[in-house]
């Protein structure tokens, strides 16, 4: 919807399946190893099926910077899901990452408006 106007999503072509569901988006934000992050959502994406992204980011800071990644997770119209079951996907994999790169923490951030830091060294 833009002001006024509602978009009405279009129409598929003949012999075309075409399937809409709203926008959803969670991105779990990490430094580390690009290369062995992908590895682990390999794995993980095989024992939950689903789709994801993985894009290589950096990560500068007072004192320094790192190499990282973000994983991102989309309401993908071939497996919809629900806002919270999309948060938890990226919760769980999230947790495991941070666990089997040995990282402290990692943060994630869902476009409808909520943004976590979760960190194993406590508050800081």
């Amino acid at each position: 919807m833009y002001g006024s106007a509602t978009a009405t999503p279009p129409a598929a072509k003949h012999g075309e399946g075409v399937r809409h569901e709203q926008t959803r988006i969670v991105e779990v934000f990490m430094a580390g190893d690009i290369g062995h992050a992908k590895q682990i959502v390999r794995l993980w994406c095989k024992e939950s099926p689903c789709c994801v992204t993985v894009t290589p980011t950096t990560f500068i800071y007072r004192g320094g910077e790192e190499s990282g990644f973000v994983v991102g997770f989309k309401n993908y119209p071939r497996f919809p899901t629900d806002p919270y079951t999309l948060r938890a996907m990226a919760a769980e994999l999230a947790d495991r990452l941070r666990d089997e790169l040995g990282q402290d923490s990692y943060m994630s951030v869902d476009h409808d408006g909520m943004t976590t830091w979760s960190s194993t060294r406590g508050e800081e």
